[in-house]
């Protein structure tokens, strides 16, 4: 690998893999909420789901032009969230966004609305969290207020440049990157996540960028996908034999955090299927998820379950 210092950044922790590919992975208290990638092709520059916010995209973009030394050629979104996709917003014309025919589709549906009850959401936000600051009862409360005050007003600082980029190109299974120094997949195994997900594979480098097909002490959320073609793209994920995974959320992983999503997925269809009459306040997340982020996913993660044995 080369020994270039690696960008320093209040939203990504920068790693790389390999020689000419890095891993962005978040800092919490940044404005990135989910992971990305940048991968130097040899005569191009790709970038593997563009964040949260257009700030953090900023900053990718220009990471990505410094360790590469050229523009961002490609960017690639591996589904439709809004943490994966809103910093499409700071990339033009000169930059090509590709992702599947389906995401695309539900982007094109879906995004303006989402953008205008993002710009709704945050000011009330901001609003609420100053006036518990000025309410707090002891400095660690309002410090805490305080620290929510800023990371509302810097989303609020974005909106300027939040607007629709829908991707340029779509494609239903496989489609390659050629460069001079490697190639690299993006391939599509159908929806689990979601409706469509798609992940960037590099064979030769045994790296797969997941998206949030894959993440890492985080409850993975299942209402807007299908929890059996999830665990049907798992097992292609593992057969791929990858030596390093890069999730949507969390740290980089292995194979065995692929195994221990899949129990996830598992053991909450045996709940949902064994407990199909109880409300969702009476069941309790797996143990072996203590400590894990995103622990409210859990409550909504079941109900969606029930309803879907329910509905049956």
């Amino acid at each position: 690998m080369t020994h270039k210092s690696l960008p320093q950044s209040e939203h990504f922790i920068y790693h790389e893999l390999v020689e000419g590919v890095w891993a962005a992975i978040v800092i919490p208290t940044g404005l990135a909420a989910s992971n990305s990638g940048i991968v130097d092709l040899g005569d191009s520059t790709l970038i593997f789901d563009t964040t949260f916010s257009p700030a953090s995209a900023v900053d990718l973009r220009k990471a990505a032009e410094s360790l590469t030394g050229r523009p961002v050629n490609y960017v690639l979104n591996s589904h439709f969230h809004n943490d994966h996709v809103f910093g499409n917003a700071i990339f033009d014309s000169t930059t090509e966004i590709y992702t599947t025919v389906r995401t695309r589709e539900i982007m094109a549906k879906k995004i303006v609305a989402e953008i205008i009850e993002f710009k709704n959401y945050w000011p009330a936000q901001l609003k609420l969290w100053t006036e518990q600051a000025k309410a707090a009862q002891n400095e660690t409360e309002h410090l805490e207020h305080e620290d929510s005050v800023r990371f509302a007003q810097s989303i609020i600082n974005t909106f300027p440049q939040l607007e629709l980029r829908l991707p340029d190109h779509t494609f239903t299974d496989r489609l390659e990157f050629k460069g001079t120094k490697r190639t690299v997949e993006f391939v599509t195994f159908g929806g689990g996540h979601t409706e469509s997900d798609a992940i960037l594979y590099l064979r030769a480098e045994r790296i797969i960028f997941t998206g949030a097909l894959l993440v890492i002490k985080n409850q993975p959320d299942l209402p807007h996908g299908d929890p059996h073609a999830w665990l049907d793209i798992l097992a292609k994920v593992k057969a791929l034999n990858p030596a390093h995974l890069i999730p949507g959320h969390g740290g980089i992983g292995t194979l065995d955090d692929v195994i221990t999503i899949e129990r996830y997925v598992i053991e909450l269809l045996q709940m949902a299927e064994q407990n199909q009459l109880e409300e969702t306040s009476a069941l309790k997340p797996p143990d072996f998820t203590e400590g894990w982020e995103n622990a409210d996913a859990f409550e909504g993660n079941m109900k969606f379950l029930l309803e879907k044995f329910r509905s049956k």
